[in-house]
């Protein structure tokens, strides 16, 4: 068996609820306020934002991989 890729961490991606903007972000940058939501904070709104942990998709970077 050979190891292929080595995944370094774990985002979600998202649009924002209000301004309709492609986001992504760590786990950390998420704060969760129970009853399946989490707050955010959107760059482009400039204000924080409330988004379901069901509305997040994951995505799993992997070494090697461009982060960009």
């Amino acid at each position: 068996m050979k190891i292929v890729d080595k995944a370094v961490k774990k985002v979600y991606r998202f649009n924002c609820p209000n301004c309709q903007s492609r986001l992504e972000g760590e786990s950390k940058e998420f704060e969760d306020i129970g009853w399946k939501i989490s707050k955010f904070f959107c760059p482009v709104c400039k204000k924080d934002r409330y988004i379901t942990w069901s509305d997040l998709r994951n995505k799993t970077v992997y070494e090697g991989e461009d982060t960009q």
